[in-house]
Order: C-alpha cells, then sequence, then structure tokens
C-alpha cells in the first residue's frame, strides 16, 4: 500500500521523503520488520521506539513514523501522536475492516469477560453471525484462539477484524481494557454500543492512583460519536457517565431506577433465578449463572441483544440455557464438598464472590487465593483483609508472581491480616487445593478465586502448564 493510502487520518507534522513508496507490512517491533516495511516508533514507561531506528532500516523499513525529526536512510513521518497515527495506519493497511461491522465495546473493572460472553451468545443463537475478543479467547466463524491480551494492539486487532469481514462477521463484540484505552487502540474506530460494568480498585502500578484510572474508563464515554451507552446506574462512576453522556444512553440498575432492571432475585442450587424487566418485556429467567453480580452483566447483555434486533423469545430462552463461561463462578461438587473457581483477582472481585458464594453454603468457607506479581501491590493487604473477614478458613498461595518472589507477595497479602487464627500458607498452588479438599467437610465451600481459566503460571518470564479447574477435576479421580 502506498504511503500516502496509510496515513489517511493522521496528524501528520512534516513528511520528510517520498509519500508515494510502497509499504508492505507495519510493524512496531524492530525485530519483526521486513523488507519495505513500515516502522513505528512508541514510546513506553521502559523503552522508547526510536532507539531502534537503526535495526528498523537494516532489516528493511523504507519508512519511519515518529513523533520527532530522525535522521536516517529512510523515509520520515513525524506525526503528533505515534500511538493514534499506530491505530489509524493498521487500520488503513487491513482495508478499515471495522467500519464493515458493528463493534460492541464492553469497559469496566469486573464483569467484562462474562458480559462480553454472554452478549456474544445472545446474538450468535439468535442466528447474527458474531465474534468474541477478549481475556479468555477469540472466537468466530467456529474458530477459537488463545488470547494474548484483553484488548490486541492494533495490528493484530485489525488484521482480525479483516479476517472476521471476509467470513460474514456482523458484530464483534470485545472487552476494552483501561490500557487499551490509555494507549488508543480503539483510536479511530467506531462502536455502535460502550457498556460500562463498573469501577473499583484495579491497575494502580499503572495508573498510580484511583483518580487517573478512574478518568482514563471515563474518557471513553466523553466523546459524541453516535454511539448507545449502555451504564449500570448503580455504579457510582456510571452515574457520572450518564450526568455527562452526549450520546443515547440506557441504563440497568437494581437499587437506582432504571431503563432495564430485575425483581424477585432468588439463589437456587444450580444458578439464580429473577424476572428480569427489558424495556417493559418480561422475561421469568432460570439462569445457570450464580450471584448478583451476574444479574447485571445479564441486564447488559439483553439491553445491548435488543439494540442488535434479538427478539424476547430468543433473549430469554438463551439466558435460560446459557452456561457460565469457564473460569467464572464455575461450581463443582465432589464428595459432598462444593469448590468454586473464579477469576475474582481485585478486592471488589474477591469481596462480592465471597459474598454470594457464602449463599450457597451449607458448611465452612475455605479460600485459598493470592495476588499477581508485578502489578497493583496496594491491593493485595486489602484483598487478604477481605478474605479473613468473610472466611473460616484462608489459605494463602501464589498465582502469577511473575518476577517477584512468591513469598515477598504473601508477607504483602498478610500485612491485612491481623487475626492469624484459621489462616494457611502453601506456596505450591496444587499442593494448596490438595490441602483445601483435605480439611474440607461435608457441605463446605473451597473458594479458589485468581486464575479462573487460565492455563498456565507465569513466573520468572516462563509459562508452566497449570489449570484450577483441572486441580479440582483430578480431586474426583
Amino acid at each position: 500500500m502506498l504511503l500516502k493510502n496509510l496515513l489517511e487520518n493522521v496528524k501528520v507534522i512534516k513528511l520528510q521523503g517520498n509519500e508515494n513508496l510502497e509499504c508492505n507490512d507495519i510493524a512496531i517491533n524492530s525485530k519483526l520488520v521486513t523488507d519495505k516495511s513500515l516502522f513505528i516508533c512508541l514510546k513506553g514507561n521502559k523503552f522508547d521506539g526510536s532507539a531502534f531506528v537503526n535495526e528498523a532500516i537494516e532489516n528493511g523499513a523504507n519508512v519511519i513514523v515518529c513523533e520527532k525529526e530522525i535522521v536516517c536512510d529512510a523515509t520520515c513521518v513525524v506525526v503528533e501522536n505515534a500511538r493514534k497515527a499506530l491505530s489509524s495506519i493498521a487500520s488503513n493497511f487491513y482495508g478499515k475492516p471495522s467500519n464493515l461491522m458493528r463493534i460492541i465495546s464492553v469497559v469496566g473493572t469486573n464483569g467484562k469477560s462474562t458480559t462480553a460472553y454472554i452478549i456474544y451468545n445472545l446474538l450468535k443463537n439468535y442466528g447474527i453471525k458474531a465474534a468474541l475478543i477478549g481475556t479468555m479467547y477469540v472466537e468466530y466463524d467456529g474458530i477459537r484462539k488463545e488470547s494474548t491480551m484483553t484488548t490486541p494492539d492494533p495490528i493484530e486487532l485489525n488484521c482480525m477484524f479483516k479476517d472476521m469481514c471476509q467470513v460474514g462477521v456482523r458484530y464483534v463484540v470485545m472487552e476494552v481494557s483501561a490500557h487499551a484505552i490509555f494507549y488508543q487502540k480503539l483510536y479511530g474506530i467506531k462502536s455502535f454500543v460502550k457498556v460500562f460494568t463498573n469501577f473499583s480498585q484495579d491497575h494502580l502500578d499503572f495508573f498510580k492512583n484511583m483518580d487517573d484510572y478512574r478518568k482514563c474508563k471515563q474518557s471513553f464515554f466523553l466523546e459524541k460519536d453516535n454511539s448507545i451507552h449502555v451504564i449500570n446506574m448503580d455504579d457510582n462512576l456510571g452515574v457520572e457517565l450518564i450526568k455527562k453522556s452526549k450520546n443515547e444512553t440506557i441504563t440497568y440498575g437494581l437499587s437506582n431506577p432504571s431503563d432495564v432492571f430485575c425483581i424477585d432475585i432468588e439463589n437456587k442450587s444450580d444458578g439464580s433465578g429473577y424476572i428480569l424487566n427489558l424495556f417493559d418485556s418480561i422475561m421469568d429467567i432460570s439462569s445457570k449463572f450464580f450471584g448478583r453480580f451476574n444479574v447485571y452483566n445479564t441486564m447488559a447483555a439483553a439491553i445491548v441483544a435488543k439494540l442488535c434486533g434479538v427478539k424476547d423469545y430468543s433473549i430469554e430462552q438463551t439466558l435460560s440455557l446459557l452456561k457460565p463461561p469457564e473460569g467464572r463462578f464455575n461450581v463443582f461438587e465432589i464428595n459432598k464438598v462444593k469448590y468454586i473457581v473464579d477469576f475474582a483477582h481485585t478486592p471488589d472481585g474477591l469481596f462480592n464472590l465471597l459474598k454470594e458464594a457464602k449463599k450457597i453454603s451449607r458448611g465452612k468457607m475455605i479460600t485459598i487465593f493470592g495476588c499477581g506479581g508485578d502489578r497493583d501491590t496496594s491491593k493485595r493487604a486489602i484483598m487478604g483483609r477481605i478474605a479473613k473477614n468473610m472466611s473460616d478458613i484462608v489459605i494463602l498461595t501464589s498465582d502469577n508472581p511473575r518476577t517477584e518472589k512468591k513469598e515477598a507477595i504473601i508477607e504483602d497479602i498478610l500485612q491485612g491480616i491481623t487475626n492469624k487464627d484459621n489462616l494457611l500458607i502453601e506456596v505450591d498452588r496444587k499442593k494448596a487445593i490438595a490441602l483445601g479438599s483435605k480439611i474440607a467437610n461435608d457441605g463446605d465451600i473451597v473458594l479458589i478465586a485468581g486464575k479462573g481459566s487460565e492455563s498456565y503460571i507465569e513466573e520468572n518470564n516462563t509459562f508452566i502448564p497449570y489449570s484450577d479447574i483441572q486441580e479440582v477435576s483430578n480431586l474426583s479421580v
């Protein structure tokens, strides 16, 4: 593709060279540059892409895109914002595929994966050709791929969009992380619907404080862009967004007056039941999803499905038959003990998980969890306090330690626990689950939080095969 076509909708400050150059590829990693590639210099906390320009040129780059003038043996394009330029260039390179589909963006601290999963299945079960992009996996047209991150980088994302277009996908349901918003990964991509689930503490290793984190989430909803906003009315930031939104807004909630709401919520042995009022269409739902938080996820998903043209009968039927996604409040009963595996890895997520788990408990609550390394350290003590206050027995273990020492992470968690009674430590996660099983009696719940459907433990830059779900399954053998 010609350079001048790649630069469509990019704010160019200066172009030094030939705009009619042919570019065969785009890259942000100098080691992945091939002949006649356009190399984009991105800045991060620990790197500056401009330091790798010479390597990129040696590997075949004929165009360099950066935020400052660089003297080099290639055409140099100086842009106002390299992150925005990357998003626009990637979209142009793959033929602006997002314009040919309707994008449904799901934003929030907790509930993104489950809400996106429910929306995707509501569309798919109605016969609408849809795709899902998120933390758990990427799925479309019978293809399922493992996710590398919650929201892919623009080059990978637009390549996916192109593939989806080619097989006739009409709607793409995707999780949008705070990091994706910060790094402008979706710049220039128009959303048909933007969903806001909730806001609570997470990612303070990156955003440093809750105000910066809140502003980042909020920024995604402030632009007047003709998208429809589906907002949780019971969340404080949700209320702010409703007041500031310049777009059509639809609300959902359980505590505050909302466009869509549920009543008569009851816990069942195999899920929950409730009456869903969807724009005055009344649906009696007997769901296989546990917990009040999943009622919120359901409401948001039902609204989006309705906006996409899914009929009421199909929404009601799917919500009653759909099973929870893997690793999200999955309940297993082995030898009269219930085991719950969930992805909860934030203070609010763990609190809500324990709150709902206690509703189906007939005995002790045994909680097994750890915290990830190289992430927000301030939440560790908070999660320790929550787990201890809401459990009969707590077993502290490792999660994804990454480059930190497992024992040091557990020490941080212990700072939030004053009463050490009924507190056990087993650094090996597999052994921790075996220990929980050993001390559990009939009617007890063993709750295993933090990893959900993850199939690895990340330690010292190595991904070691491991699964909480598999370890629980092994207990029945």
